[in-house]
């Protein structure tokens, strides 16, 4: 994939993140983007940080005490994690906010 293509699809996504939190209470989950990452700060301080990789075309993802690395499928239309679980990035965050902050939201696909 080439650089255009990659910076696209990293701008969509953080894009349908971002709007699927504008409802959501900033007390409990607010998205910020900031020096070319997305930061999901819930309440008590916990973090879910997106940060572009461009040298190998992914998004890193980490929380806690855990990382994943996404590839973007073509296939899918979807960032998958590199480690072929099955994990897809944006059921990843939505399933995060709904356990930490125990708010539901719908990020929109394609």
């Amino acid at each position: 994939m080439d650089e255009k293509r990659y910076r696209h699809l990293l701008d969509e996504t953080f894009a349908r993140v971002d709007r699927a939190f504008e409802a959501v209470d900033p007390d409990l989950a607010e998205v910020s983007i900031s020096q070319g990452s997305l930061t999901i700060t819930y309440f008590e301080k916990q973090r879910l940080m997106l940060t572009p990789q461009p040298s190998p075309r992914q998004l890193w993802v980490a929380f806690r005490d855990r990382a994943w690395h996404f590839d973007w499928d073509d296939a899918r239309g979807a960032w998958l994690d590199d480690r072929g679980q099955g994990i897809e990035l944006l059921a990843l965050i939505e399933k995060t906010t709904r356990e930490v902050a125990n708010v539901t939201i719908e990020i929109a696909r394609g």
